[in-house]
């Protein structure tokens, strides 16, 4: 206990000590309260003391001093509530809270392709529908941490600085397109380099830059990719398009074709590209329906440089405020000192802060499903998942939170095309693509011409047959390697 007492005694102080002025002011008050009552009450000092027995007054000299001492215990009452709420105004505390300090500070940069060569149809609509798609699933993803946006063909364009408004770059990237470009072709080694300007000129020592393209001869940027690596930033790339490749429609009508006539039929070449980003530093990885490839290509900002993380995790203090326990035998004095000591009580609730939980009137009347209605609408999705009942809405406020495989459970009983086609793509998001394009097939039972379902299905299924011609390919490799080490 002495113990305790020594620890409270040695860091008391206050938070607010501001409001201690209010003390001498209260003060001031009762005693000009005081003064005031006995100055109006006494009326023996107005009558003169001749007539003072003539006057029928009856056990005046009894009750001459009760409401004197009626009206001191009430100022006694007004005066203890009064410092009790200063003090509690002013924050007292003693305590510390250890506040682990955890803010991203990575930065990223994203180069986004605008060659004509993206509006290629291989990848569903286009592959530049695909590529903006993937970078406003990464951005709603990213928390922390600011994000550039630069666009390039021939030469590069900063279309957002860094930022940590992730919202302005999502509301910009639908209209970005090829034809928007001053300059066909594709200059990876100009957007690297404006790239690496931008982190410089943040003032940032570490920093990813994210490509998105399709570029099928990136060797010519690889000095570009080392030396970024030599001045600390590191490279990744996501490849767009298959190696199918597909042509590329023009706006009049047609399809692009070179100088011999041919139409242009632009492949992806993922092993130059991944030779790109490991001389850069980063990771490589193709497009995918799932996050599969985001995951592996901003693998460096979810673990961030050793030392700078180190710094990040750093303890701050932050102290433990006691005021609010005063409010207790404050409700209490005011109670006795008013008889509506609610309001009282009410007003002070309200000046102090602390934390508190309001009931809102509306709740009262609504269900379930409606108050998690209203947080879907307010983007709170975790709170909308916790209060819906029915599967559809709660499947939706899970996916919202891209907890793909939950969602999928939730929508374990469809009941119409609509929840077999949301079951779909949760499965197709969580990477269980066979089991999404059945779920598709179920919707399309129901609904045989929806065009969503038809282009999602079509999507999925071409998905997969890269992952098993990659997988061919792998085992064909391994089966290579193992005869090459027996001879």
């Amino acid at each position: 206990m002495k113990e305790l007492l020594l620890t409270i005694w040695a860091n008391f102080h206050l938070l607010r000590p501001h409001w201690l002025w209010l003390l001498p002011l209260l003060v001031l008050a009762v005693w000009w309260w005081k003064k005031r009552v006995s100055v109006a009450s006494n009326w023996q000092t107005l009558c003169d003391p001749q007539l003072l027995p003539h006057i029928l007054i009856s056990n005046q000299n009894d009750n001459a001093t009760e409401p004197d001492h009626s009206q001191s215990w009430l100022r006694g009452l007004i005066l203890t509530g009064g410092i009790l709420a200063i003090v509690a105004l002013a924050g007292p505390t003693w305590q510390r809270q250890p506040q682990p300090l955890f803010k991203q500070q990575s930065a990223l940069v994203i180069l986004l392709d605008l060659s004509q060569s993206m509006l290629a149809t291989d990848l569903k609509p286009n592959r530049l529908v695909q590529a903006r798609l993937k970078v406003t699933d990464l951005l709603r993803q990213r928390k922390e941490g600011q994000t550039a946006l630069i666009v390039f063909a021939a030469e590069p364009f900063t279309v957002v600085p860094l930022t940590d408004d992730s919202k302005t770059i999502i509301a910009l990237l639908a209209s970005l397109d090829p034809t928007m470009m001053p300059a066909q072709g594709s200059d990876l080694t100009q957007a690297i380099a404006l790239g690496e300007q931008l982190l410089k000129q943040a003032s940032q020592p570490h920093g990813t830059l994210l490509l998105i393209t399709d570029e099928d001869t990136p060797q010519r940027a690889l000095k570009a990719a080392s030396a970024l690596q030599n001045n600390g930033y590191k490279l990744s790339v996501l490849g767009i398009g298959t190696t199918d490749g597909a042509p590329i429609p023009q706006p009049q009508g047609g399809f692009i074709k070179d100088r011999s006539g041919q139409m242009v039929l632009p492949r992806l070449e993922s092993n130059r590209l991944l030779e790109l980003a490991q001389a850069g530093g980063g990771h490589y990885h193709q497009l995918a329906i799932d996050d599969s490839d985001l995951n592996a290509v901003l693998k460096d900002l979810d673990h961030p440089d050793p030392l700078q993380d180190e710094a990040n995790q750093r303890l701050g203090e932050q102290w433990r405020e006691e005021g609010p326990w005063l409010l207790w035998p404050l409700a209490f004095i005011a109670a006795l000192a008013f008889r509506r000591g609610w309001l009282l009580i009410l007003c002070l609730v309200l000046l102090v802060p602390q934390p508190a939980q309001a009931l809102e009137w509306d709740q009262l009347w609504l269900n379930d499903n409606q108050r998690g209605a209203q947080a879907f609408e307010q983007g709170k999705y975790e709170q909308a998942a916790e209060l819906f009942q029915d599967p559809a809405w709660k499947a939706a406020a899970e996916y919202k939170q891209a907890q793909f495989a939950q969602a999928s459970r939730s929508l374990s009983d469809p009941q119409n095309a609509v929840d077999w086609y949301n079951r779909g793509n949760a499965l197709a998001k969580s990477g269980k693509l066979q089991e999404a394009i059945d779920a598709y097939d179920e919707a399309l039972k129901l609904a045989p011409h929806d065009p969503d379902t038809l282009a999602n299905k079509e999507a999925v299924e071409e998905f997969l047959r890269q992952q098993q011609d990659q997988q061919d390919q792998q085992d064909q490799q391994d089966q290579q390697d193992q005869q090459d080490q027996q001879d």
